[in-house]
């Protein structure tokens, strides 16, 4: 049984590795000269490689009963086993907003987990022809015939496409695994860029570009609040990013393709209820009563936040605060608990981490099969599904890896 993966990322190592271990005769065709190139970039360079609290729930997308069903076959703990046993032990370690399921290994070098699965694909005899992109595939008497953009070609019994979506094009995911699908009949749900930065006009971003600050963020779809994240929000001069805004990111694409209103909410205070806020800014205008009213935030808030907050609020800067009044006071506990960004898109995939969309889950069968090309799989982003920040995503490159490759690798007679 001959196999042949388009694609050598994450998830398509993994399948070729699982096909040989199920006795085929593995061929990896990898555009690039490096295989597995995107998950040097993954947990910002340490590889986040699962999440010990992985919840197939929070996964988006048409694929996401395949990828609850498929989970019990190669899990998170299928994946510990797995790169323990070529060399990688893994360790939990904190996230940004203090998750300390999140799953790295030891070393916290994604170079080396890209490295050992290499070298295991030379171990279990997986042969890697790098620098060879796929620009035709079809089907003839029974056999895969390939074209190659080198001139040159191949044939396969079986074919496995991981060639990725579109996001991080310059690791080589360009979206050209689509037309390949589409030569079959697929139909591909609209790729769209997910767990990256978003865009507001709120012009208040240009002025507090560079700024840091933790946050409550609310998701508001035409007025109606749909989801939250906690985490610190990074101000740019085009709107909003950090891991809470990269988690909402992908359904925020989504409801602006759906023509939707979307505005993300920040509370800047979440651990204090309305009340507890009038409270201390009422005790806080007593005590500064003759300094300016800037001071009114000395230490609830960032310095280069309180122009904007003010500024937002219509109270004068540089009254003093015993002029403030009380409803300048509800004014300002309103934008503290409620500051407003309007959003008019997420940024391109050159920025984004994920592509929301692909191969639609009523075109694949559970062991990820085309129903349209008997013998044709697929695995990894190529597929519609996509996952929060914290490992979601690279283990969905294993179970699915691991899923098309078993079945592929298997020999019928």
């Amino acid at each position: 049984m001959n196999v042949t993966v388009i694609g050598g990322g994450a998830s398509g190592m993994m399948a070729a590795l699982t096909a040989a271990e199920n006795g085929a005769e593995v061929v990896i065709l990898e555009a690039g000269t490096v295989p597995g190139k995107k998950i040097l970039a993954t947990g910002n360079g340490r590889c986040n490689l699962t999440n010990l609290a992985l919840d197939p729930a929070l996964y988006q997308g048409s694929c996401r009963r395949h990828a609850s069903l498929l989970l019990r076959e190669f899990g998170v703990q299928d994946t510990l086993d797995f790169f323990d046993s070529i060399g990688i032990p893994t360790v939990a370690a904190g996230s940004a907003r203090g998750n300390d399921a999140w799953v790295y290994p030891s070393c916290k070098e994604a170079a080396a987990v890209r490295m050992a699965l290499e070298m295991e694909c030379e171990r279990r005899g997986v042969r890697i022809r790098k620098e060879s992109r796929v620009i035709s595939l079809n089907k003839q008497s029974g056999r895969f015939l390939i074209g190659l953009e080198n001139g040159s070609s191949a044939e396969a019994d079986r074919v496995i496409l991981t060639t990725g979506g579109k996001a991080f094009p310059k690791s080589g995911s360009d979206g050209s695994g689509y037309a390949l699908a589409a030569a079959f009949g697929h139909q591909i749900v609209s790729p769209l860029p997910a767990l990256g930065p978003v865009l507001s006009p709120n012009p208040y971003t240009k002025n507090l570009s560079g700024l840091r600050a933790e946050a409550l963020l609310s998701l508001h779809v035409d007025g109606e609040e749909t989801a939250q994240e906690y985490g610190e929000v990074q101000f740019t001069d085009y709107g909003l990013s950090g891991i809470p805004v990269f988690q909402l990111s992908g359904r925020i694409a989504r409801e602006l393709a759906a023509d939707h209103g979307v505005t993300l909410v920040l509370d800047l205070l979440p651990d204090k209820t309305g009340e507890d806020i009038m409270m201390d800014l009422a005790g806080r205008r007593l005590r500064r009563r003759e300094r300016e009213s800037g001071t009114l935030l000395l230490g609830l808030v960032p310095s280069k936040m309180v122009p904007v907050l003010f500024q937002e609020s219509g109270i004068p800067l540089h009254i003093p605060c015993r002029e403030i009044s009380q409803n300048g006071l509800v004014r300002l506990s309103e934008i503290l608990t409620a500051f407003a960004f309007p959003v008019s898109g997420v940024k391109d995939f050159d920025a984004c981490q994920v592509t929301s969309g692909g191969i639609p889950a009523t075109e694949v069968s559970l062991n990820l099969e085309s129903i349209k090309c008997r013998g044709l799989y697929f695995a990894g982003e190529i597929l519609d599904l996509d996952g929060p920040c914290g490992g979601y995503n690279l283990q969905w490159a294993w179970t699915s890896g691991y899923a098309a490759g078993r079945a592929a690798g298997k020999f019928e007679e």
